[in-house]
């Protein structure tokens, strides 16, 4: 009788799971709350809004098994991911196996499974901060965001100038919105698009996530690599100082440098639509917020995007506390090995519960976890297990902060890879950058034709910038 695995969450982990799981010959049911698929990217309800973009392009932002159509764009927004989703649940027969409108309030409504798989996301509560105060207008966070057609007329503050932050407030600034952004720390203002080897514009993560660049970056100290990244930063992309002096940035800081893709955001700033405050917010007022500063920034709408964490409440508190699960930690919340396993809840796995959860360790993660409960591998041995986790530790504790969890996400896809004997021969693809479809390429569910067109469709796009 096949094994049957629980999956909580049905957005773009939990689908991939539920592809992973038929293909591992496991029988699924995905657990969603709401009654639809696309989790963050859920039409109508889900954290993104229609005019979000990706940061990350589609040739990232894609599985193996399911390539983007040719005419996509380079960056889709909402619409185009929500359709995706739903075309590759669709292709794998996985629509059948969810259960609309069911949330799981405890691991133990689904001890009947063999396995289950948490896959709820990082992204699944706003972290607004309780401030002293009472403000008289209107206040939400990001996720209730939806367009600034309701926010005509208004004075908005964003508090908050990370990926959210700066999406937002360019598109109230474009629409003709009054903005004010309060940014409690400079970031590094990049495009979306970096200049390849011949000058040509492509999709900055194509350059970035390549075996090559990575291991340019680890043969260097970890100061001097960071320097190379700020002043690399410093002429690719733009200085916060051009926001407000007080946010200037030093290239040459051997500190981690953090970054936000804010090309809308810079068009807007230099054409004047909105101004820019250095500060971290302290204080409800009745016309706005006051700063740490001690400045008060007046509006009549306040959107907060100061970031995100997820929703464990179907663990019971010593299974939190187990995890050593930290809610108000937004950079290493869940400290697990490979960002899947613990030691401490055996028999369970997460899967794109971790900040950064690019779509190739996603596929990677389920896939693992599938093997694991199909028992087609052995589970992660206890050394291994607390070794990932004390790693995991270690990248919660390290300060300065860095911003991602696992930035060497090249790495962290290897890694899984090897565990799980799909790490590709690297030397064919040593310069080309990292997609879901390097996994198919040998050991279990090996794809190699439909892996080996998708690889082709990358490096033709990366052709078409060297012409």
């Amino acid at each position: 009788m096949p094994c049957t695995v629980a999956i909580v969450g049905a957005g773009p982990a939990g689908l991939v799971t539920a592809a992973a799981a038929l293909e591992a010959g496991l029988v699924p049911t995905v657990f969603e709350a709401a009654e639809e698929i696309g989790g963050v990217w859920r039409p109508g309800s889900g954290q993104a809004w229609p005019g979000l973009r990706l940061n990350l392009s589609r040739y990232t932002c894609c599985f193996s098994s399911v390539p983007w159509p040719r005419d996509a764009p380079d960056f889709p927004g909402q619409p185009d991911l929500a359709a995706y989703l739903r075309r590759f649940a669709e292709s794998h027969g996985v629509l059948g196996h969810i259960r609309f409108g069911q949330r799981v309030s405890s691991l133990a409504e689904l001890d009947r499974f063999g396995g289950v798989v948490i896959a709820t996301g990082i992204f699944a509560q706003p972290a607004v901060p309780a401030l002293p105060g009472r403000f008289g207008g209107v206040s939400l966070p990001a996720t209730a965001y939806r367009g600034p057609a309701a926010l005509h007329g208004h004075r908005v503050i964003v508090v908050g100038l990370a990926f959210s932050g700066a999406e937002i407030a360019a598109e109230l600034a474009a629409a003709g919105v009054e903005v004010t952004v309060v940014a409690a720390r400079g970031m590094w203002l990049l495009s979306r698009y970096a200049c390849g080897d011949a000058g040509a514009a492509l999709p900055w993560d194509l350059l970035a996530y390549r075996r090559s660049a990575r291991e340019r970056n680890l043969a260097l100290p970890a100061e001097q690599a960071n320097r190379l990244r700020g002043r690399r930063y410093e002429e690719s992309g733009a200085n916060p100082a051009i926001l407000h002096p007080r946010l200037r940035l030093d290239p040459n800081s051997g500190q981690p440098p953090h970054v936000v893709f804010a090309d809308r955001l810079v068009a807007q700033a230099r054409a004047g639509r909105l101004a820019v405050v250095p500060g971290r917010a302290v204080r409800l007022t009745a016309g706005g917020v006051r700063l740490d500063t001690g400045e008060d920034i007046r509006g009549d709408a306040v959107i907060w995007c100061t970031g995100y964490r997820p929703d464990l409440s179907l663990l019971a508190p010593a299974q939190r506390t187990a995890l050593a699960y930290d809610p108000g930690d937004q950079i290493q919340p869940l400290p697990l090995h490979l960002g899947t396993f613990h030691p401490g809840l055996p028999g369970v796995a997460f899967v794109g519960m971790y900040r950064g959860p690019y779509f190739a360790v996603m596929e990677l993660q389920a896939r693992w976890a599938c093997a694991v409960f199909a028992r087609q591998l052995a589970p992660p041995a206890p050394a291994e297990l607390r070794t990932g986790v004390a790693t995991a530790l270690a990248i919660r504790a390290q300060r300065p902060r860095p911003q991602f969890p696992y930035a060497d996400y090249v790495g962290h896809a290897d890694a899984i890879a090897a565990r799980l004997g799909v790490r590709p021969a690297l030397e064919q693809l040593w310069d080309d950058p990292v997609v879901s479809a390097h996994y198919r390429l040998t050991g279990r569910h090996a794809r190699p034709e439909v892996a080996w067109a998708q690889i082709a469709s990358v490096r033709e796009r990366m052709r078409e910038a060297a012409a």
